[in-house]
């Protein structure tokens, strides 16, 4: 069941298993052990997978079940997780924008991550 909601978040997130890998601090192979159920992750991992795809690790490992619901269509993308997580439009998003979500939401000191990101883009803008 974990290996199961670990691949199906993952998709739903938008994400690459490279992505989630750079999330937790793995590497991909390592993070593709989990989703195929060779390995399982150490606590904090799990916390940070949790985090990094909205929902409570419960969850994540199967003790709740969620109903997820999925709509795909050419203009947008939602996604509903036991009501954990609800964004519209996440489809819209490139790859590099999903990972930033992703890295915020497993980002212990949040205002910390925006503040870095900020900083990031006002020296982009220069």
């Amino acid at each position: 069941m974990f290996a199961e909601n670990l691949k199906k978040f993952r998709k739903l997130a938008g994400l690459r298993q490279d992505d989630v890998a750079r999330i937790i601090g793995l590497d991909r192979s390592a993070y593709a052990y989990y989703e195929s159920g060779k390995t399982e992750p150490s606590i904090a991992n799990l916390k940070k997978i949790a985090k990094a795809f909205g929902v409570d690790m419960n969850i994540l490992i199967g003790c709740e079940a969620p109903e997820i619901t999925s709509e795909f269509n050419s203009e947008s993308f939602t996604y509903s997780a036991a009501g954990i997580v609800n964004e519209e439009n996440l489809g819209k998003c490139n790859a590099d924008e999903r990972y930033l979500i992703a890295c915020y939401r497993a980002s212990e000191d949040k205002k910390a991550f925006m503040d870095a990101v900020s900083k990031l883009y006002e020296s982009e803008l220069g």
